[in-house]
């Protein structure tokens, strides 16, 4: 195991301001290729405190939204670590490897760390739709001030497509969101208020931390085993602490790509009822499971906030999302949504429902469906080396425990030093991680070949774990 994020139980916050005078591009990656470069020189040691978002964006004369993106960018790298309540701190450098001549730079690398996967239709897809729209007497209409949960045609355009994938609610449930990140936003805010307590599994998706950080909330984490998380851990968390919500990804989990049993979803939604404790359910990986339990939202419908969204099942641009909500929540939720961003964006609205009503986005499901599923078995039979949690076949990521002496963020530094990303755990993890493991994101490379270049690199590394970690002068 890797050791405490800290060498200093009272680090110092530094006054780090980098030079982005040479820096091209996005103004944020610009901020983490800096970060990157000044923990390389040594000028950022192991468990420095950097500035807050605020304050950075003051200094630089960018916005906090910037820096927020920056400083994520940051920790997917592996670079930083948050911990509630105290900041973001230069995490420990990974353990020198072999040097590899002309290390490929994160743009250049094959990404295994993103969770995306494209069918490769759509973009001619959209330039269908977009030429559609151009000769639609009604597209003024597109452009005004609409409701905030968006136009009724949307709404219900929304419900079938939940529909499709087995899952029955009625339109006037549904607000539409700028994507599923500023959904999980708004159900937190809904929910919570700066200083309460919120659950989620051990190991969670790394968005859900940047938000309640943000917002000023404590995580309470539930352990898991393989199964899932586990009712007794929830029940037990109940006990001890007000918890405000219990944020839960039960199908094809995020990272460990575990799926609940009914049993289990019937199980936590007891507890939750008994210590009224309202559920956040995260279903974006859903469309990827046919077969998959119904959802918490169809079982205890006044208990859950459902949220789903078009990045994973469609593509990452279309940023519609969709929260699925109790009715005595409406009001919060309405507010949210007119607070941050007045409403989602109506285009992009019609494009998802041009292409539910077309027949276009059960299409687009189901060649990704396929997609998984060759991309699952080619990577598990390259991996087999190394011991790989138990997931749909259809999955896009795979959680795989490494073997000593490999730690998970220096085996992410070794794989990106040989051109290949990869998600360590620690990234996932609230506290201490409970065993050094990464994430395998099997959708991003363009090609099968590209992907198994990468898995090949990653195997490699797998099989060096018996030899001693040097370096190559």
């Amino acid at each position: 195991m890797t050791s405490s994020l800290l060498s200093d139980p009272s680090p110092i916050t530094t006054a780090w301001l980098p030079d982005l005078s040479t820096r091209r591009g996005p103004r944020y990656r610009a901020i983490a290729d800096a970060l990157a470069g000044d923990i390389a020189s040594g000028r950022l040691p192991t468990g420095a405190r950097l500035p807050t978002h605020r304050e950075l964006a003051y200094r630089l004369g960018v916005t906090v939204g910037t820096v927020s993106r920056a400083y994520a960018e940051a920790e997917r790298r592996g670079l930083i670590g948050g911990e509630v309540g105290r900041g973001t701190f230069v995490r420990a450098r990974p353990e020198p490897g072999p040097i590899v001549a002309d290390a490929p730079t994160p743009g250049d690398a094959i990404d295994l760390a993103i969770n995306k996967v494209s069918s490769g239709d759509e973009a001619a897809a959209l330039a269908d739709t977009l030429a559609e729209l151009a000769r639609d007497p009604a597209l003024d209409q597109l452009l005004d001030y609409l409701p905030h949960f968006g136009l009724p045609a949307h709404r219900a355009a929304t419900a079938r497509l939940l529909r499709q994938l087995e899952i029955d609610v009625a339109p006037e449930r549904i607000a539409l969101t700028a994507g599923a990140q500023h959904a999980m936003m708004i159900a937190l805010g809904a929910l919570a208020h700066p200083g309460d307590t919120v659950a989620c599994e051990q190991l969670t998706y790394a968005g859900f931390k940047s938000l309640a950080r943000m917002l000023h909330l404590r995580i309470k984490p539930i352990a898991m085993d393989h199964e899932g998380v586990r009712p007794d851990a929830f029940e037990t968390a109940c006990r001890e602490t007000d918890l405000r919500a219990l944020y839960l990804c039960p199908t094809l989990q995020n990272p460990t790509g575990t799926t609940l049993s009914l049993d289990r979803r019937k199980a936590m939604l007891a507890i939750a009822a008994r210590h009224d404790v309202r559920v956040i359910e995260d279903d974006v990986y859903g469309f990827l499971t046919p077969d998959a339990p119904p959802p918490l939202v169809a079982l205890a419908p006044e208990r859950v906030l459902y949220i789903n969204g078009t990045s994973k099942s469609l593509t990452p641009g279309l940023r519609i999302a969709f929260i699925v909500m109790p009715p005595d929540l409406a009001a919060r939720i309405a507010a949210g949504v007119r607070t941050t961003v007045w409403m989602a964006a109506p285009l992009m609205a019609e494009v998802m429902r041009r292409w539910v009503e077309s027949g276009e986005f059960m299409r687009l499901v189901t060649a990704k469906r396929r997609i998984g599923r060759e991309r699952q078995a080619l990577a598990r039979r390259m991996l087999a080396i190394a011991p790989i949690a138990p997931t749909h076949a259809n999955s896009l990521h795979l959680w795989l425990t490494l073997p000593e002496p490999w730690t998970d963020e220096a085996f992410a530094g070794e794989a990106q030093r040989n051109g290949v990303l990869v998600s360590a755990g620690t990234h996932f993890a609230i506290g201490r991680p409970p065993l050094d493991a990464i994430r395998v994101s099997l959708g991003a490379p363009r090609s099968t070949a590209e992907l198994e270049r990468g898995l090949g690199v990653l195997a490699g590394l797998l099989r060096s774990a018996a030899e001693p970690m040097r370096s190559i002068v």
